[in-house]
């Protein structure tokens, strides 16, 4: 009887002291992740790789186009405004590329094309949750080198890009962008050409 009663007291005090235990912990807040739409504001800056076209139209006859194609791969700096989902942004970036004539050799070497690509674009967008979609447009500039012989040469820009964070401080991003820089005297060549070109990146971004 009394070894009974000894267990049963003993249960009742672990129960209660377990529960005392219970009532002291402290349950961990909940993760929150960051609020996506007021962190677009700041500065950033990253990288990215991409893939180029470039039509060179030789003095003005849509017939007689040089088709350049290759890689890029450059660096960009930015500063976004953002006034309550809708975010202003301004960005610089610049590129190395090898845009090349290639083997089919229409007017130009098999290395010679555009091996350089810089721009200065405003950004305007929309913020949806962590997503940011946005318009950019302003100026461009390219190095051009044919017949061994280097050139800058200047214009436009504009595109499209969608942007998205995936931590509260990284964000992954895809562009679209058309330069055109209108007709271009050609060193070496004696037309002119006009020059467009087309690129297509990927990258990130670290925002600060």
């Amino acid at each position: 009887m009394r070894a009974l009663l000894l267990g049963s007291v003993a249960a009742l005090v672990f129960s209660a002291g377990s529960a005392f235990a219970a009532d002291l912990s402290i349950p961990a807040d909940p993760y929150v992740p960051a609020d996506a739409a007021s962190s677009w504001s700041g500065f950033y800056a990253g990288a990215s790789v991409g893939y180029g076209f470039s039509g060179f139209l030789h003095d003005g006859d849509s017939d007689d186009t040089s088709q350049l194609q290759g890689w890029l791969g450059g660096v960009q700096l930015g500063y976004n405004w953002d006034l309550g989902g809708v975010v202003l942004g301004l960005e610089a970036d610049a590129a190395f590329a090898a845009i090349n004539e290639g083997d089919d050799e229409d007017h130009f070497d098999p290395e010679d094309g555009i091996h350089g690509l810089a721009t200065l674009r405003g950004r305007a967008g929309v913020a949806v949750g962590s997503v940011l979609l946005y318009g950019t447009a302003g100026a461009a500039w390219a190095a051009l080198d044919t017949y061994d012989v280097g050139q800058s040469i200047t214009g436009w820009v504009a595109g499209v890009g969608v942007e998205s964070f995936v931590t509260d401080t990284i964000s992954v991003k895809a562009e679209y962008l058309h330069h055109d820089f209108g007709s271009v005297y050609v060193e070496g060549y004696p037309d002119d050409f006009d020059i467009t070109a087309e690129t297509f990146k990927v990258g990130v971004n670290f925002h600060f």
